[in-house]
């Protein structure tokens, strides 16, 4: 008998997708008794949980795997709304928990595929489906996060062609992108859930961190298909959540010694980021996210989220930059031929750096 798998389907205004979100729900080949379906909205306003109620719910146990609908008064954000999800998962005895966007949609074998990796090896802690762009899937738009070792996380091979792409069955990578992966519930149990607090942005790179602190993997099936409706949101409101969280996920996980180490270059990338926010017009928000330090809210967190990552180390820092990067390479933002060189000199530095951390 296969592994009980829930899939939690986070809906915000999805009215454009549900069609063909729900099709390809109905097209997968995993047994659907050993399926189950989440659906968490979060105040979706074009009419979504309508259209769910009225078309999908009925199929619930015949052509769909049996649906669970929890609608939400508020927008309760990425980490949470999934996390109302995973914990009645959980609840229910699910095995396996599958994070998926209200803009992809699953290939037939995207959860069987994931599933028969993460069988192979009980050290695995998630599998990230390989994210192939919905209006042009021969491009990919991820195949695992990368980290960078200043904080920053970006998807791997975004908008690069998957006919020059080389993907491994089962490689390692940093994390998975919360667009389209299968957890193991025993580890959500062990390392707990999306952070919250974080609200949006880096959610997923912070559970991969944790993941692999409990001596678990991350790695990339390239054969479990995701089609995923990317588009860069170019509001200028995201900056302040992505500076915001790259700093408190460094500070919640990385021991003193290699915050030490880090310290001369975090100050390099401030003065760097200080500069770009100025030219692109969001200084505001930069200087909204240095703020967030002064608040005793903030230390408390840091405290807190310290004393747990210790509790939860089975591994060393060594380890855990082992797959962090010295490279900047997210296609939303080319860099200039100025940009190129400090990166490539940064790269370089990094390849000794990171020898010294322990």
């Amino acid at each position: 008998m296969k592994p009980l798998v829930t899939i939690i389907y986070l809906s915000y205004n999805s009215v454009p997708y549900l069609d063909e979100v729900f099709v390809s729900l109905e097209q997968l080949c995993y047994p659907k008794d050993r399926l189950r379906l989440i659906v968490v909205d979060n105040a979706s306003t074009d009419g979504s949980v309508e259209q769910i109620r009225k078309e999908y719910l009925p199929k619930s146990k015949t052509l769909l795997p049996e649906i669970i609908l929890l609608p939400q008064e508020k927008n309760t954000g990425f980490a949470k709304g999934n996390n109302l999800g995973i914990q009645r998962a959980l609840l229910d005895g699910s095995e396996y928990l599958y994070l998926l966007n209200n803009d992809a949609k699953l290939h037939p074998d995207a959860i069987d595929k994931a599933v028969a990796m993460a069988e192979s090896d009980p050290a695995i802690g998630s599998v990230q489906s390989l994210l192939l762009l919905w209006q042009r899937p021969e491009v990919i738009n991820s195949s695992g996060g990368m980290q960078h070792f200043l904080g920053l996380g970006y998807a791997r091979h975004n908008g690069v062609s998957l006919a020059q792409t080389s993907l491994a069955d089962g490689e390692e990578i940093a994390y998975a992108s919360g667009a389209g992966v299968l957890i193991r519930g025993k580890v959500l149990q062990q390392v707990g859930l999306l952070d919250s607090f974080l609200f949006l942005y880096h959610e997923d790179l912070e559970l991969g961190w944790r993941i692999r602190l409990a001596g678990y993997h991350n790695v990339l099936c390239p054969s479990s298909v995701v089609y995923h409706q990317y588009e860069f949101q170019r509001s200028i409101k995201k900056y302040f959540w992505m500076e915001r969280n790259r700093g408190l996920v460094l500070f919640s996980h990385c021991r003193f010694f290699t915050l030490i180490f880090l310290a001369p270059w975090l100050l390099g990338l401030e003065v760097a980021l200080i500069v770009l926010a100025i030219k692109g017009g969001w200084i505001k928000e930069k200087c909204l996210a240095w703020c967030t330090w002064f608040s005793p809210k903030t230390w408390i967190y840091i405290r807190k989220k310290r004393r747990d990552s210790a509790l939860l180390r089975t591994v060393s820092d060594q380890e855990i930059v082992r797959l962090w990067t010295g490279t900047i390479a997210y296609q939303e933002f080319p860099l200039s031929g100025v940009a190129k060189i400090g990166d490539n000199i940064v790269s370089f530095v990094w390849t000794f750096l990171k020898l010294l951390i322990r």
